[in-house]
């Protein structure tokens, strides 16, 4: 059946009759259009750009495979060009999942919303003002919920090797198996000899801003350039407070003093390292009807990566968009997200409740993987490596501690 919002009429702003639904209609089609982020920019609006949806179910995305560059050969006159091997690129293939929700509203709470709707007391613009409210906040969690899944993508891959799983036991309630593998360089995944903590950086095992400063420097080396390192929290606010940081920030007579965030940024700026993003995100999964804090970020490990943008989401045209239904309010809610509203009752068979749904075929594809490092920082078997390197390469861990 039809949206009950459909039935609120005989209310009017500037003196025009409102259409509720066709009212969002407008606002989604205008920020699309102008490209602009309805609600709240996310991670992937950050880190992505968002193409056009596309027909087919299998993503598609270049991956630049980036070294030194070559710098040109001075010639002569009569002389041909060189010639000079190209770097390449990979093709990244995935699988375009459906990701989707929907959010009922019981007949009790349609009672309340018609009491407010029939009270002859209430002005017109305040029953405006609280209808909206109810229609933006379902819209709003609809809409945003699918893209929370692009996030968490995102998020997890660049803190877990270039992989992101999903189980419905785990992460995924309600939900299937799915495994996304972008393909990270063996030689980007480092694992630190010794873990980040006071016993170690007091010993002088380990010192976290050499090492970030030294990983940076081999970055160039290769021949990209890093820009941003991405860190959970507690690992941020301990290597701002770890004393080994104060000794550099201060020097010796002063060691004892907190670090400003103008001195810590200063600190990594002389060390040629880039700007640290603290990365708090977290959303909530139902499991079990409760409302459940999932963090995608790993905390044991840190990110480097380039500036700016280092992919783009790839949606495809949603199901119910190639098969809608009668007597369903559809709406295109931008970056291929659809919103749909309906109603329940008797001639369903069903408990009376009103519906929004939030939907989209939707995956991230990861283009700049090979300029991005996912290092191990914590949660490390401590094995020393017999040349003295303060790091080594995932595989290179994983042979130490079985060997």
């Amino acid at each position: 059946m039809k949206s009950i919002y459909a039935t609120l009429t005989g209310l009017h702003r500037e003196g025009k009759p409102l259409d509720f639904l066709a009212m969002w209609k407008k606002t989604f089609d205008k920020a699309s259009e102008r490209e602009v982020k309805l609600f709240q920019e996310m991670y992937c609006d950050r880190l992505c750009d968002f193409n056009t949806p596309q027909m087919s179910l299998t993503a598609e995305g270049i991956q630049g495979k980036y070294r030194l560059r070559f710098m040109a050969t001075i010639i002569g006159d009569e002389s041909p060009t060189p010639n000079r091997r190209s770097d390449g690129f990979d093709i990244w293939t995935g699988e375009i999942p459906r990701v989707g929700h929907k959010f009922p509203m019981k007949a009790s709470e349609y009672r309340k919303l018609l009491e407010t709707y029939k009270n002859p007391f209430l002005k017109e613009r305040d029953k405006v003002k609280a209808i909206e409210k109810t229609l933006r906040n379902a819209m709003q969690d609809a809409y945003l919920g699918c893209k929370d899944v692009m996030d968490y993508i995102l998020l997890r891959a660049l803190s877990n090797w270039g992989i992101c799983q999903f189980t419905p036991s785990i992460n995924n309630p309600g939900g299937r198996a799915y495994e996304v593998d972008y393909n990270m360089g063996e030689d980007n995944k480092l694992v630190s000899v010794y873990n980040w903590n006071e016993t170690n950086t007091a010993a002088g095992k380990v010192s976290p801003i050499e090492q970030l400063a030294e990983i940076c420097s081999e970055l160039r080396n290769r021949g990209f350039e890093p820009g941003e390192i991405l860190m959970a929290q507690d690992v941020y606010f301990w290597l701002k407070r770890d004393a080994l940081t104060r000794l550099l920030a201060h020097g010796t007579d002063k060691k004892d003093m907190a670090v400003t965030e103008t001195e810590f940024k200063n600190l990594l700026s002389e060390n040629q390292i880039p700007a640290i993003t603290v990365v708090t995100r977290k959303m909530a999964q139902d499991v079990d009807g409760n409302r459940t804090a999932v963090e995608p970020w790993q905390h044991d490990y840190i990110c480097i990566k380039p500036a700016g943008k280092i992919g783009e989401i790839q949606p495809a045209i949603e199901d119910n968009e190639l098969m809608e239904e009668e007597n369903v309010e559809y709406m295109n809610a931008g970056d291929g997200i659809r919103i749909a509203k309906w109603r329940t009752g008797d001639s369903t068979s069903q408990v009376a409740a009103e519906y929004t749904q939030g939907s989209a075929r939707m995956i991230p594809i990861i283009t700049e993987i090979d300029q991005i490092i996912c290092f191990q920082v914590r949660g490390i078997t401590e094995v020393a490596t017999s040349d003295g390197s303060s790091w080594r390469t995932k595989a290179a861990y994983e042979a130490a501690i079985t060997a």
